[in-house]
């Protein structure tokens, strides 16, 4: 039966290749576009975990309520007129008990590791220039244990924090600064106050905010420069399963008044925007796909008007209906087969080429677009391809089993 699917295709030849190219451009759009978008994911997923590891514990805010107020002022439900409604907060945020904090990451089998930090605002001068960053304290060796920070520095290690009144500033800052390795800054705070730090390293994610916005000294260095010792903002963890943050923040946030969060629920805005692009790629894809099913069924079904002869003497010499139903349902699953092997194909190629294509900006520190090939964009592709196929030649493939040689030949 697979020979004469064979022959019956190939007397077809501007049909079959008109399918072939339809099924193969929905597999090469799924395969470039997936690729596309995960290698993007993949890129900015990194770069985020690099500021929020898998799950981040802070200081909960906990703001006034107008509300809870009027209710304490209030007696015998007197009304209260507020000529400036309170709000704000109700006390400076900071992580409580990192004592407790520190015992139970330190007991909890499922943490890799953990690093905390002490952020504060503050301005970068030097000479006539400056810039206001986020100045994160922290213990250097434990965050390059913790994230991939290290692959990103430019210039310098980050473990050059080691030392006493060293900082790391962003390539988009050293450069609006006009900074090199080992020179000084000062840095200022609200109040007015001001020290002096030498450049030891130079980061440069790629992101042109993230390269001007953010700063690293050593915790020790942040603690004495707010005259906070043993002060911390901010816990930030990384576990052995990233699939877990979700259910380990959900567990810990359960006895504390912390703020605990997974990288995902952190970067919720990224999340839905990842939504939207799967949402938008499979219904490319699958749209493609549809048209391409149509044009199968209808190849078919033409097949079947054409071929009822070569039908009427296949069963009179003996080929049962389920012979002829696998003769029409071979030729489908052949064309969405192939055609998907060589969407494959050309899909792969075209990544290739959209990965080598340099681009005016720079993304992760590269002038070309970050490309995923995951084999489970290729696996679900031909995947695809095969169930479509496999989907619109059921009806002709009935249809033409469903003839009988008597009513072919009256009807001829």
């Amino acid at each position: 039966m697979l020979y004469l699917a064979w022959r019956q295709l190939i007397s077809r030849k501007k049909q079959s290749i008109l399918i072939l190219f339809g099924i193969s451009l929905g597999t090469l759009l799924f395969v470039s576009i997936s690729g596309v978008q995960l290698g993007m994911r993949d890129y900015i997923s990194q770069v985020l975990l690099n500021n929020t590891a898998h799950v981040l514990i802070s200081g909960a805010e906990r703001k006034i309520d107008p509300h809870e107020i009027t209710e304490v002022f209030s007696e015998n439900g007197q009304l209260i007129k507020w000529f400036n409604t309170p709000s704000g907060l109700r006390e400076e945020v900071r992580l409580e008990n990192y004592g407790n904090w520190f015992n139970l990451l330190g007991e909890d089998s499922r943490v890799y590791d953990f690093s905390p930090r002490l952020k504060t605002f503050v301005v970068l001068s030097k000479e006539k220039f400056s810039s206001a960053v986020n100045l994160i304290g922290t213990i250097p060796e434990k965050t390059v244990r913790i994230s991939s920070i290290e692959n990103y520095m430019k210039e310098g290690s980050f473990l050059n924090l080691k030392g006493s009144g060293g900082i790391i500033i962003g390539s988009g800052a050293a450069e609006d600064m006009g900074l090199k390795i080992n020179q000084y800054l000062n840095i200022v705070l609200g109040n007015g106050e001001r020290r002096s730090f030498r450049l030891v390293g130079i980061y440069h994610f790629g992101n042109d905010q993230a390269d001007r916005s953010l700063a690293f000294a050593s915790l020790n260095d942040v603690q004495v420069l707010t005259k906070s010792p043993g002060r911390i903002s901010e816990i930030a963890v990384a576990l052995f399963d990233i699939d877990e943050s979700s259910k380990v923040a959900s567990e810990w946030r359960r006895f504390t008044r912390d703020k605990v969060q997974d990288w995902q629920e952190a970067n919720q805005s990224f999340m839905e925007m990842i939504k939207v692009q799967d949402y938008s790629r499979y219904f490319i894809s699958i749209t493609i796909l549809i048209v391409a099913s149509f044009g199968i069924y209808n190849v078919l079904s033409i097949m079947i008007n054409q071929k009822k002869k070569e039908i009427a003497i296949l069963q009179a010499i003996g080929y049962a209906p389920i012979k002829i139903l696998q003769l029409v349902l071979y030729q489908g699953i052949f064309l969405g087969f192939s055609g998907g092997l060589l969407g494959l194909v050309l899909g792969y190629f075209v990544c290739l080429y959209l990965e080598h294509l340099r681009l005016n900006i720079e993304i992760g520190g590269q002038n070309h677009l970050w490309i995923s090939y995951d084999w489970k964009i290729y696996f679900l592709a031909i995947f695809s391809a095969f169930i479509s196929s496999v989907v619109s030649s059921i009806i002709p493939a009935y249809t033409a089993s469903k003839l009988m040689p008597m009513d072919i030949i009256r009807a001829e």
